[in-house]
C-alpha cells in the first residue's frame, strides 16, 4: 500500500478527501440507506403497521422485486455488471427491456447499487497464497481453518511491518504488544520460527492466559512447569552441536523466581496450580526454555537483553484507555532483583508495536490512541470486529429509535450522555454537518451490528438459512405480541419524517442461539425458544401460560398466514446486508482519519490482510510514529 493510496478505495476517487466527503454525504442524506442501516429491525418486521416492506421501499422497486427470485436479486446487488444496465436511456425507452426474464431494474435501484459499490472499501488482500508462510503443525493446534488463515496472514504482515518501521526509523521494534491476546495464537506464532519476535500479550481473562500457557506446553514451545529436566552428555556422539537435550518427567515441580509487588525472590512455589503460573517463554530452534512466575501483577519478565530467539510475556489486565506505559514498564524495563521501590530500574529504550487481531468494540480505539499517548510505542496495526460493541461519543446509544439518530434534531437536547472512548474518533467526523442533520457523524447499534455481515460470502444454502432464522424470529415476535406478552411497537405514521414523534420502543426477548434442529420447522423453533423464554425472570409465567400451551396446529397456522412475508423479509435483509458495507467503511475510515489528524503520526493507511472469503473483517488500520 503506497501512501498515494492510503485507503483501499476505487480508482474512481482521485483523493481520499473526495471519497470521505462522498461517503459521509451519502450516508447522512440517503433516507433509504439510513432506514436500511439502523432504521429497520427484523424482529419487528411482522408487528409494525403499515409494514415496512411497502412503506420504506419505492413502489417501482417493489414491482421489480415481485417478478424476481430472491437469489436473482442478490446476484443483481452483488455480482451483476450494472454498467451496461444503468444509464441506458430514458425510462420510457427502458420499458421494453427485460432482465432475467422479468421486469428491468428501475434506474433508481441501479443508481443505489452503483453508489454502494463505489463507496465500499476494496477488500483484496495484499499477500498472495503462494508467498504465505504456513504455520508449523504444533503451533496451529486447536485452530480452525479460519483462525489458521488469519494468524498466518497477520503474523507475516506484522513481521513485514516491523521491518518497515526499522527501515524508516533506523531502529528496530523491540517488542510487539498484542491487545486482547485471547489464547495467544498470534503471539505464539510471532515468537516462533521464522519470526522470533518478543511478544507482550495483554489479556483481561485469566482463563484465556491459562489456556494459552497450556497450549504453549502442548505445542512444545515451553516447558511443563511440573516437569523435571535433565541434560544428557552427548559430546561423544557424531553430529552433536553442543545443544543439550531436554527430557521431561511429570514427577516433580520446578522452583522459579516469583514476582510480588515488583520484588523478586528465590522462593519456590510447589503448591501453585498451573493456572496461576505465568512464566517467560523463550524459543529457539531445537531448544525449550521456560521461567514460570506468579504474583499479584501476573506479569512475566523477559530477559533484559534482546536475543535472537523469541520471547512471550503475559499480562493480565483489562485495557480501558490508551495509556499502556505503566502496564508494560515492568517488562520492558524491569527492576533488579530485590529492589522494592523501583531503585536501580533501568531506563527503557524499548520500541513497541501494538497489534490486535479482531479487537472487539472500543479496544481498537485504545490501541490506536496508544500510539499517541505512549512514547515507547512507535507503530500500531489494528484489525477490528464486533462493531455492535462500540460506544457512541457524541450521544447516547439509539438502538430503540426507528431511524438513525442524525435524523432527529431533538436529540441535540438529550445527547448529553457520551463515552469519550467511543465512535467517532476523528475531529472531522465530530464536526461533520450534513444538510438537515445535526452536527457530528452518528450511528446506532442496529447499524453497527449490521456492519459485520459478509454478503459476498453468501451461498444458496447459508443465505436461505439466514432468511429462515429471521423469519422464524419475527414470526415468534408476532405471536408474543398477539398473546399480549410483549407490547405492539408504536411507530410514526411517516417513517421518513425527521420531525418529533414518540419514541418507538418494544420490549423483547433475547432468544440467543438455538441448536440447528430448532430450524427444521417453525414448530420446532417455537418449542426450543419457549424453553429459553421460560427462564426469563419477568415473563416466565406468561410464557408458560400462553406460549407453551400452543398446539402444533396453532403454530402452523401462524406460519401459513405470514408465509408470504418471508420473501419480503428476505429482500429487505439482503438490501440491509448489502448496504451495511458502508457502515464498516464509515467506522474504519474514521479510525484512519483520527491517525491522520495527529501531528505525531508520520504515516497511516488501511490495508486488507486476509482473504475476504475466509475472514471478511480483513481491514487493518496502520499507523507509524514520526
Amino acid at each position: 500500500m503506497t501512501l498515494k493510496r492510503p485507503l483501499p478505495i476505487s480508482g474512481a476517487w482521485e483523493h481520499p478527501d473526495a471519497y470521505i466527503e462522498a461517503l459521509l454525504c451519502f450516508s447522512t442524506t440517503s433516507v433509504l440507506f439510513m432506514n436500511l442501516c439502523g432504521g429497520v429491525h427484523m424482529v419487528d418486521f411482522l408487528t409494525r403497521e403499515p409494514d415496512l416492506y411497502t412503506t420504506i421501499l419505492p413502489k417501482d422497486w417493489i414491482s421489480f422485486f415481485e417478478q424476481h427470485d430472491v437469489q436473482d436479486i442478490i446476484r443483481l446487488l452483488l455480482r451483476e455488471d450494472i454498467e451496461n444496465l444503468r444509464g441506458a436511456g430514458e425510462p420510457s425507452v427502458d420499458q421494453s427491456r427485460t432482465w432475467n426474464g422479468g421486469e428491468f431494474p428501475p434506474q433508481s435501484l441501479l443508481e443505489y447499487i452503483f453508489n454502494i459499490r463505489s463507496l465500499t472499501l476494496q477488500r483484496e488482500m495484499c499477500i498472495s497464497s503462494s508467498k504465505r508462510i504456513e504455520l508449523p503443525k504444533q503451533v496451529a493446534m486447536h485452530m480452525n481453518r479460519k483462525k489458521v488463515h488469519e494468524v498466518e496472514c497477520f503474523s507475516q504482515y506484522v513481521a513485514s511491518l516491523s521491518d518497515t518501521v526499522d527501515k524508516r526509523r533506523g531502529e528496530p521494534v523491540t517488542h510487539i504488544v498484542d491487545l486482547g491476546s485471547g489464547q495467544n495464537y498470534l503471539g505464539r506464532t510471532l515468537a516462533s520460527s521464522p519470526y522470533y519476535k518478543h511478544i507482550i500479550a495483554i489479556e483481561r481473562k485469566h482463563q484465556y492466559i491459562s489456556g494459552a500457557k497450556g497450549m504453549d506446553v502442548r505445542a512444545k514451545l515451553a516447558k511443563n512447569p511440573k516437569a523435571q529436566y535433565s541434560r544428557k552428555d552427548k559430546s561423544s556422539c557424531d553430529g552433536y552441536d553442543g545443544t543439550p537435550e531436554v527430557t521431561v518427567s511429570e514427577m516433580t515441580d520446578i522452583s522459579q523466581p516469583m514476582i510480588e509487588d515488583s520484588r523478586v525472590s528465590d522462593a519456590p512455589f510447589p503448591d501453585a496450580p498451573f493456572s496461576q503460573v505465568l512464566g517467560e517463554i523463550s524459543l529457539q530452534p531445537g531448544e525449550l526454555f521456560g521461567s514460570p512466575t506468579t504474583g499479584p501483577l501476573r506479569e512475566i519478565l523477559p530477559k533484559q537483553e534482546i536475543h535472537s530467539r523469541g520471547t512471550l510475556s503475559y499480562v493480565e489486565h483489562e485495557i480501558q484507555d490508551g495509556h499502556l506505559e505503566s502496564i508494560i514498564d515492568h517488562i520492558t524495563s524491569p527492576s533488579p532483583a530485590g529492589a522494592s521501590d523501583g531503585k536501580g530500574k533501568e531506563e527503557s529504550d524499548a520500541r513497541l508495536m501494538v497489534v490486535s487481531l479482531h479487537s472487539c468494540g472500543n479496544l481498537v480505539h485504545h490501541g490506536l490512541r496508544s500510539l499517541i499517548l505512549n512514547p515507547s510505542i512507535v507503530a500500531v496495526a489494528m484489525i477490528g470486529c464486533c462493531y455492535n460493541l462500540l460506544t457512541e461519543r457524541l450521544g447516547p446509544n439509539t438502538h430503540d429509535l426507528p431511524i438513525l439518530q442524525s435524523l432527529h434534531p431533538r436529540l441535540k437536547e438529550t445527547g448529553t450522555s457520551y463515552d469519550p472512548h467511543g465512535f467517532p474518533m476523528s475531529k472531522y467526523y465530530e464536526n461533520y454537518r450534513s444538510p438537515g442533520a445535526t452536527t457530528g457523524m452518528k450511528l446506532n447499534i442496529t447499524a453497527r451490528a449490521l456492519a459485520v455481515q459478509a454478503p459476498y460470502n453468501w451461498g444458496l444454502i447459508d443465505s436461505e438459512l439466514s432468511f429462515t432464522r429471521h423469519f422464524f424470529r419475527a414470526l415468534l415476535q408476532r405471536i408474543l405480541v398477539d398473546r399480549n406478552i410483549l407490547p405492539k411497537p408504536s411507530v410514526p405514521e411517516d417513517v421518513f419524517s425527521d420531525g418529533p414523534h414518540s419514541e418507538a420502543r418494544s420490549n423483547s426477548f433475547n432468544i440467543g442461539s438455538l441448536p440447528k434442529s430448532a430450524f427444521k420447522s417453525f414448530t420446532a423453533y417455537v418449542r426450543a425458544a419457549t424453553v429459553k423464554m421460560s427462564r426469563d425472570p419477568i415473563y416466565a409465567s406468561q410464557v408458560q401460560e400462553h406460549i407453551a400451551t400452543l398446539t402444533d396446529e396453532e403454530i402452523h397456522c401462524y406460519e401459513t398466514q405470514y408465509l408470504h412475508a418471508r420473501k419480503h423479509m428476505s429482500v429487505v435483509w439482503s438490501l440491509m446486508a448489502f448496504s451495511a458495507q458502508l457502515v464498516e467503511a464509515i467506522i474504519v475510515v474514521d479510525r484512519w482519519q483520527f491517525l491522520r489528524e495527529q501531528d505525531s503520526v508520520k504515516d497511516c493507511w488501511v490495508q486488507p490482510v486476509f482473504d475476504y472469503s475466509e475472514s471478511p473483517r480483513n481491514l487493518a488500520v496502520i499507523g507509524l510514529k514520526r
